[in-house]
């Protein structure tokens, strides 16, 4: 049994989340702080108090109340084997709806003409009774032995009360697809043989407020019953009581009383596990062996955990940080271990002693866990697929690790939480746009927008111009090379490659919006420049970035810092006529260009100023020094951003005013 949908209304930041599908394997839920992931967390659990959502929607004065409570649908799948299994093993008895039974005329008529009676009028209200329970049994038990799988739509307020707007289909699952339930319930019995049978006198009425002509019929009353003796609601008590949510604080659930009733199921609150942990490790030691395995794969600094009893009634978990298990001197309590502990502890018992499925729900593991550790802990749940898990998380590392069956990515606007679900499908799509990009998730993951730049020499370099030169702080903005520029701007599969970066500002996605794309202009003509600019593509001044970082003083100075072994170290005056000399013959220039098309205005537009730095690093430094683009054109950068910053002032102001434009 699993959550498949849920749909919020009127809680925190939810107005009305709109229906949220989830799967029945990992669901990672991702969004900013204050984005609603633990408010979604908080109803997932099915036991939330009323807290309505408050914007001007909801109060648009000050002298308003709010008066409509908070609430979720949710609908739960459920295979027909799990129904049985309930049946069998955990409801030994139940009440189902009968038929709405206000036509009474019509069950008379089909009373009589079935022979059951000798006289038209010669029948009692009993008997009709009974022939309406037995039918509407063997509809129930046809229903139970077909194997369709089922959904149960509940609607459930505040305060864990449910809504009755929704009883009927709650009470019997359907089973009366056209004739809606009336206030008439029987009960039912079962064994552990599987079957069921009817109980004597077996029809209950849960209402008080009984109609007007049914008053004086006291055989249709047996006894009053309750609504949480109904079949659906005691698979809902049974699917609640397997919800265990793991928030990001310390608990204290290391020492508790032992009840002495082998009772080895741990508590929602996991406030028993002291007592299911000790049940474990007397009665099952294979299992308690595997609970210890896992644990110290997660946290490798602990070697064992073990139980003892206090006195007659408390029992206290201890940790073992000594692979010597003969000194108890050296355990520690858990309730002097570090966060985070207590939760791993609870989480790997669930998983290793349940053999039903649970719904595990952990706010922000990254929190309270160490990031190998927490990655070590999707690991391990990854080998218990039966579990339905969902764990809210801002970690890269945690989304790549679990592999996840789908993605909920919340956003927080105009005071409302809105979700958007990514798809396995959609999921494995964006794995392969980042090998294409040659990007990780942590690259991207987190950012407001993505400005995709020529290479890694950029990447680097332009936060600095903009945020030291041009006094633009990024907040959020990250700047990332592409994989290929050739690909990207020049190969065959240029229009493909230009779709795949497009797929970052489309749909619901990981990534966020893509500002743009930004590159040199090295080797282009102009109409193949336009003709990219008509896909998105924008391009320096400059031919390429390193045109802009031919000053004399900063080349001496980056020169000098790396080429120690200079006897004399080289000057600034020596740089300047390098650069001279090579604009003088006219050298480096780019491919296409002539001779007789420069100018000492035009130079810098039409020279490879990487080719330069290269020429100049080998022979002034006697073929010793090798110009490597990543790291020495960021050295140049950061002297000029942090000594003559007007240097690259035009720089800056072009790149600022392309991120305005674009934002």
């Amino acid at each position: 049994m699993f959550i498949k949908n849920l749909q919020v209304f009127n809680y925190k930041s939810y107005l009305d989340s709109g229906l949220i599908e989830f799967s029945p394997g990992i669901n990672i839920i991702v969004g900013r702080n204050h984005a609603g992931k633990t408010s979604l967390l908080e109803v997932l659990t099915l036991n939330f108090e009323n807290h309505p959502h408050r914007s001007l929607k909801t109060l648009p004065n000050k002298l308003l109340n709010i008066e409509e409570e908070s609430k979720i649908e949710i609908t739960l799948h459920l295979q027909k084997e799990e129904l049985r299994n309930f049946i069998k093993y955990y409801l030994p008895q139940f009440l189902l709806p009968l038929p709405y039974l206000d036509n009474i005329g019509d069950e008379i008529y089909l009373y009589y003409i079935q022979g059951y009676s000798d006289r038209e009028y010669d029948f009692n209200y009993e008997n009709i009774i009974n022939h309406v329970v037995n039918k509407a049994f063997q509809s129930f038990k046809s229903f139970v032995q077909s194997t369709e799988d089922i959904e149960l739509k509940l609607r459930i307020c505040c305060d864990n009360r449910i809504d009755n707007s929704l009883e009927d289909k709650l009470t019997n699952f359907s089973t009366y697809p056209h004739i809606s339930s009336s206030k008439y319930f029987y009960r039912v019995l079962c064994d552990k043989s599987d079957n069921m049978h009817l109980e004597e006198d077996s029809v209950y009425d849960i209402y008080y407020d009984i109609e007007e002509k049914y008053k004086n019929e006291k055989t249709f009353v047996k006894h009053l019953g309750k609504l949480k003796e109904t079949i659906g609601y005691k698979v809902l008590d049974i699917f609640e009581n397997r919800i265990y949510m793991f928030r990001a604080e310390r608990l204290n659930i290391g020492v508790c009383k032992f009840e002495k009733v082998n009772h080895s199921v741990l508590k929602s609150d996991a406030s028993n596990l002291a007592e299911v942990l000790f049940i474990l490790q007397q009665k099952i030691p294979g299992k308690f062996s595997q609970f210890n395995e896992l644990v110290s794969r997660i946290l490798p600094e602990i070697k064992y955990i073990s139980v003892r009893i206090k006195d007659d009634s408390v029992v206290e978990i201890f940790v073992w940080n000594t692979e010597n298990l003969h000194r108890d001197d050296l355990s520690i309590s858990l309730s002097s271990s570090g966060s985070g502990v207590s939760q791993i502890l609870a989480i790997v018992y669930i998983l290793v002693s349940s053999d039903q499925p649970r719904t595990i729900i952990i706010d922000e593991p990254q929190s309270f866990l160490h990031p190998g550790a927490a990655k070590k802990l999707i690991e391990t749940i990854k080998q218990f697929p039966q579990h339905q898990y969902f764990i809210a998380t801002h970690s890269p590392e945690i989304i790549a690790s679990a592999n996840p069956s789908n993605i909920l990515k919340l956003q927080y606007q105009d005071c409302e939480t809105t979700a958007s679900v990514i798809n396995t499908n959609e999921i494995k799509s964006q794995n392969e746009i980042l090998a294409e990009l040659g990007v990780r998730l942590s690259d991207v993951f987190g950012a407001d927008n993505i400005l995709w730049v020529e290479g890694q020499t950029e990447e680097k370099c332009f936060p600095l111009v903009l945020e030291k030169v041009a006094s633009i702080p990024l907040m959020g903005i990250k700047i990332l090379s592409v994989n290929s520029t050739d690909a990207l701007l020049d190969g065959k599969r240029s229009d493909l490659v230009f779709d795949i970066y497009k797929k970052l500002t489309t749909g619901a996605t990981l990534f966020p919006p893509a500002i743009g794309f930004i590159f040199d202009r090295e080797n282009k003509t102009e109409a193949k420049i336009q003709e990219l600019e008509k896909r998105g593509a924008n391009f320096l001044r400059l031919p390429m970035y390193e045109n802009y970082l031919l000053d004399p003083e900063s080349i001496s100075m980056v020169i000098n810092e790396e080429a120690r072994w200079l006897e004399t170290p080289i000057s600034i005056t020596q740089v300047q006529e390098y650069l001279d000399k090579i604009k003088q013959e006219k050298s480096y220039l780019l491919q296409g260009v002539k001779r007789e098309q420069i100018s000492d205005n035009n130079w810098l537009y039409k020279i490879h100023g990487a080719k330069i730095l290269e020429s100049m690093f080998q022979e002034l430094c006697e073929n010793k020094l090798e110009f490597r683009k990543t790291k020495h054109s960021y050295k140049l950068t950061e002297w000029l951003v942090e000594n003559k910053p007007d240097f690259l002032s035009e720089l800056a102001e072009e790149l600022g005013n392309y991120l305005k434009k674009n934002q």
